[in-house]
């Protein structure tokens, strides 16, 4: 467990290799207090580490099921601009076929 005893003997190493070049006992105990160190903020950061793997999987779910309904928005955008276009159709030929009858009136009412 990292207490204060490691952390100065950690600072004291740290300021002798800027100074000299460490023995191998040295070194093997700088990388051991690196390692201990490096251990303990993992430990320590793991539940925050796995809540954020957690928060990423539910991220990538939900993009899931916002692309297929995306997809499903857009099936339904097309069948209404081609219900849309139908309907302009549709009009159309009612224009048409009112047009045809007006002209029949004025036909008979000519005659």
């Amino acid at each position: 467990m990292w207490n204060e005893q490691k952390s100065r003997r950690l600072d004291e190493l740290r300021r002798e290799e800027a100074r000299r070049a460490l023995t191998e006992a040295e070194q093997a105990e700088l990388g051991g207090l690196f390692g201990e160190l490096d251990a303990e903020e993992e430990q320590a950061l793991r539940p925050a580490l796995d809540r954020l793997a957690q928060d990423a999987e539910h991220l990538r779910a939900e993009k899931v099921r916002a692309e297929a309904w995306a997809r499903e928005l857009e099936r339904v955008v097309e069948q209404q601009e081609k219900l849309l276009a139908e309907a302009r159709a549709y009009a159309g030929r009612l224009r048409l076929r009112r047009a045809a009858l007006a002209d029949e009136v004025r036909r008979l009412k000519a005659s």
